[in-house]
């Protein structure tokens, strides 16, 4: 039985990098945020990444640059240096005292909060380093029941679910699939996310058919606004898939709009 299927009720709400929208990407206030707007279960997709020093970070770019007022690469720094630096004065002032959180650290936060994370590895060619260290972090928190992982490298998921097999995977891809259960499949996924623009070519039923969970990515609606000027209602299409039974969790990097469509659609 695939954990990840879902109905068109209980389809999981995520945010992506936590409410990206409203607070600064990957910090405990974005993840704050995201459980007020979706409840208990949100998933928040986050991105993770090493520090010189072996610490698991909560970071989405090889470097520091774009979301905190330091420079350099992550994995040219220690946690002590990175733990320095404020990951939310780029976004406001009010979020000043941010940090880059420890993995560790967001795992007692999500058992806390009733949050569960989607980790998006963003380092290829370490599965050596990173896999024990979160077997690790796994057998001693037991966390397990709080984790998704995910890739855009296959290869790399299908590795990782034979050392971590409790832990649901998860594949991201940009491109249209021509058979994405047979893949899945190949790679051992329990989802792939679908880019929405490809969604209306069928992928959801063959994902489904092949007992593959499909997941959707939705623009936020600052980035929808323009199109629907047009007379394109990308959210009204969602609420269809949603009804139709065709999603089994919808991400956003606003989602107090994911909660709202699952609203719509189950009336």
């Amino acid at each position: 039985m695939n954990p990840l299927r879902m109905t068109p009720q209980t389809m999981r709400l995520a945010g992506h990098r936590g409410h990206s929208e409203g607070a600064p990407e990957n910090t405990f206030s974005a993840f704050r945020m995201a459980r007020e707007f979706a409840g208990p279960g949100v998933t928040c997709e986050t991105d993770l990444r090493i520090t010189s020093d072996g610490e698991l970070v909560l970071i989405h770019d090889e470097t520091v640059d774009r979301t905190t007022d330091g420079h350099g690469l992550v994995r040219h720094m220690t946690y002590s240096e990175v733990s320095k630096l404020s990951a939310g004065r780029w976004f406001g002032e009010d979020f000043v005292e941010e940090r880059v959180p420890l993995l560790r650290d967001a795992l007692q936060f999500a058992r806390e909060h009733k949050i569960i994370y989607q980790l998006e590895l963003k380092t290829y060619g370490q599965d050596d380093v990173f896999f024990p260290k979160l077997r690790a972090m796994i057998d001693s928190l037991d966390c397990a029941d709080l984790l998704q992982f995910s890739s855009f490298d296959f290869v790399q998921l299908r590795a990782l679910k034979l050392a971590i097999p409790e832990v649901p995977t998860v594949g991201l891809s940009h491109s249209r699939l021509i058979d994405p259960a047979a893949l899945a499949r190949e790679a051992n996924l329990d989802a792939i996310n679908l880019e929405i623009y490809h969604f209306p070519s069928g992928e959801a039923r063959q994902l489904h058919d092949g007992g593959v969970a499909a997941f959707l990515h939705v623009p936020p609606p600052s980035r929808l606004k323009s199109l629907k000027e047009y007379g394109v209602d990308i959210e009204a299409d969602v609420v269809d898939w949603i009804r139709d039974g065709h999603l089994d969790q919808l991400i956003s990097n606003d989602v107090e709009q994911v909660a709202r469509l699952r609203n719509q659609a189950n009336g």
